[in-house]
């Protein structure tokens, strides 16, 4: 790829030649001079157009590629986004058919009809948001038992492609196309499994009802764009979910952009296509599904990746065609003058000068601007593998957890629970590596902080050991936090942790709680902040080593004692909380480091009546 930066030395040596040519030929006008100027003299006034137009034009062209290149970054980031989302998802249908099935394992029909704990099981089922049904169906094809409906009516859904796919063979997890429920007359698309037999033969199915609006609603909120696109597609082009929604539910044809995207590379991929409904042309970016027939697609408006090149162009065009009209009188009234003055093309030389120290500024400022990107792309990339590595972790653990205490050898119950611990430990890295990448998922609540500290007494007491003295200062009028419960909990074992290291002698850990509106410390951020101060008397650390405390992977520690991802996660999530986190140290008098996390609006009281506990386990 050519820059501008690149470009400055062709035109010195071009602007010498001139000058050299023009230099000579001065000489001889003091001899005989002429009123038409010379053909070099001309060419070099054709040069001060073509070349800043030159400029003007590569400048433009390498800004387009840059514009379409972010694009395309943005669209497959949020493309990527849509899939974590559809694989979490599916995976909780995969989870709820396993437990219904494990569940009914060895029960006839007539005893799963009268199974009035199954009911209550399935109906608590039916209260996950994703969920908009749970139901089986005998060999026959009829609703036997819902969580929703009791008695169910006489129906018959053999008619249905998820029943007709397992009837003919057990194909394992099954996503059939939208359609209206049977029993709850919406619009819904089914994840069924067959019911294990102990023949392998057919005796109905398990059947997951997912709603649409979960989905469209996940993406209403997922981008900031205007006229954005976003959809859930089966493999074999039939639309399950579509963010704006269409009338019906189209089956995409084999000739359509994302159809042959998909047949050119199945993994992912970018395409253009204009929209069926309101006939936008969008850029799209593609994913699929891991281990799933689904795809999810993402599109922006190709007008708006074209508008922010055209302001850009636009802005060039307001420096650039001023700069070229000057340069040209300038040049002008230089040619006029060169046979009488010497000190005109002095003034030329350093206006090209000028123009030369101007480009390298912008060489040079573009190379910070890759630089940035590029850290910015290391970023989402260690937040996208941390995602893609927790969700193994997850069906790993998942696994395990089937295995456990079901082996009837004790050595292999002690390798299933040591590969739990195992992918235990996987998961806190992986939490640490998303706190790191501000990617971690935040469950923000209102939480009473000094409630949740007096809680933490014990363990903290536990972490820290006997020979380190545990003091707090809570603020009795104390305002609520609005932050994750679990992420606070592991930031403050973190901190601990941190202070039990600097302290190997013994010492104190003091705990302190305060209430702070507008913080000096961040003059952009206006509003009520809950502040947490968790400081010890160990042996402190230089300047130096405060500065970079928050850094990811440094460390003081010595090797096989510490990661390095501690602080950084305690940073990320008062980042990712909308607070801020900074550290004062002294050598010799200790560390404290001081949380400030948002305020939040009193809890209202918990509906004690109207909750519903999920299995053990359970996952959304």
């Amino acid at each position: 790829m050519t820059t501008e930066a690149e470009h400055p030395p062709l035109a010195a040596r071009v602007f010498g030649w001139f000058s050299r040519r023009t230099g000579n030929r001065a000489d001889a006008l003091q001899e005989r001079p002429r009123r038409r100027l010379t053909w070099p003299l001309r060419g070099l006034l054709a040069t001060s157009l073509a070349v800043p137009l030159l400029l003007l034009a590569i400048a433009a062209w390498q800004n387009l590629r840059l514009v379409q290149s972010q694009g395309e970054e943005r669209v497959m980031i949020e493309a990527g986004e849509l899939r974590e989302h559809a694989l979490d998802t599916v995976k909780t249908y995969a989870i709820v058919l396993a437990w219904i099935d494990a569940r009914t394992r060895g029960l006839d029909w007539d005893q799963i009809e009268r199974d009035e704990e199954l009911h209550r099981f399935l109906s608590d089922l039916d209260t996950l948001p994703q969920i908009d049904e749970v139901w089986m169906a005998d060999a026959a094809g009829h609703p036997r038992v819902s969580g929703r409906s009791y008695p169910i009516p006489a129906i018959d859904v053999s008619d249905r492609d998820c029943f007709a796919a397992e009837q003919a063979q057990d194909v394992g997890l099954f996503i059939g196309r939208e359609q209206i429920g049977a029993l709850t007359n919406s619009p819904e698309f089914d994840t069924c499994e067959r019911r294990s037999t102990a023949g392998k033969t057919f005796d109905g199915i398990i059947v997951v009802s997912a709603r649409p609006a979960f989905f469209s609603e996940f993406y209403r909120t997922i981008s900031e764009d205007k006229h954005f696109a976003a959809s859930l597609v089966r493999s074999d082009g039939s639309l399950l979910v579509r963010y704006p929604p269409l009338g019906a539910p189209p089956v995409l044809a084999r000739g359509s952009p994302f159809m042959q995207a998909v047949a050119g590379n199945p993994a992912r991929g970018l395409f253009w296509g204009r929209g069926e409904t309101d006939g936008i042309e969008r850029f799209y970016a593609y994913q699929r599904v891991e281990g799933y027939p689904l795809y999810v697609a993402y599109g922006i408006p190709r007008r708006d990746v074209l508008a922010s090149w055209l302001g850009t162009l636009v802005n060039y065009s307001l420096f650039a065609v001023p700069a070229s009209l000057a340069l040209f009188g300038m040049t002008l009234l230089a040619a006029r003058q060169i046979q009488r003055h010497t000190i005109t093309s002095w003034r030329w030389r350093t206006t090209a000068r000028r123009l030369r120290r101007e480009m390298n500024r912008r060489a040079l400022a573009e190379a910070e601007l890759r630089q940035a990107q590029k850290m910015e792309a290391l970023g989402q990339l260690t937040g996208g593998v941390a995602h893609d590595f927790n969700n193994l972790l997850t069906v790993l653990q998942g696994s395990l957890e089937m295995l456990s205490g079901r082996q009837q050898s004790d050595q292999l119950q002690a390798r299933v629970d040591a590969a739990l611990r195992t992918v235990e430990r996987g998961e806190r890295l992986t939490e640490q590596l998303l706190a790191f990448a501000r990617r971690q998922p935040l469950a923000r609540a209102t939480i009473d902080l000094n409630a949740q500290l007096r809680r933490m007494t014990e363990l903290l007491a536990r972490t820290v050991g006997s020979g380190i003295a545990i003091h707090t200062d809570l603020a009795p009028d104390l305002w609520p936090v609005d932050a994750d419960a679990t992420q606070l909990e592991l930031a403050v074992i973190n901190l601990a942790i941190n202070a039990r290291d600097a302290m190997p002698d013994g010492g104190e850990l003091a705990i302190r709680t305060f209430n702070r509106a507008v913080p000096p410390e961040q003059p952009t951020k206006v509003g009520d902040f809950v502040g947490l101060e968790i400081s010890d008397t160990g042996h402190g650390m230089p300047p130096e080593v405060a500065a970079r405390a928050f850094e990811p992977f440094f460390t003081t520690k010595e090797a096989g004692k510490g990661t390095g991802l501690g602080l950084s996660m305690v940073y990320g999530f008062a980042r990712q909380s909308g607070g801020s986190a900074s550290i004062h140290s002294d050598v010799g008098r200790g560390t404290a480091v001081t949380l400030l996390l948002p305020r939040g609006l009193p809890a209202p009281e918990a509906d004690v009546a109207g909750a519903t506990d999920l299995p053990q386990g359970a996952s959304t």
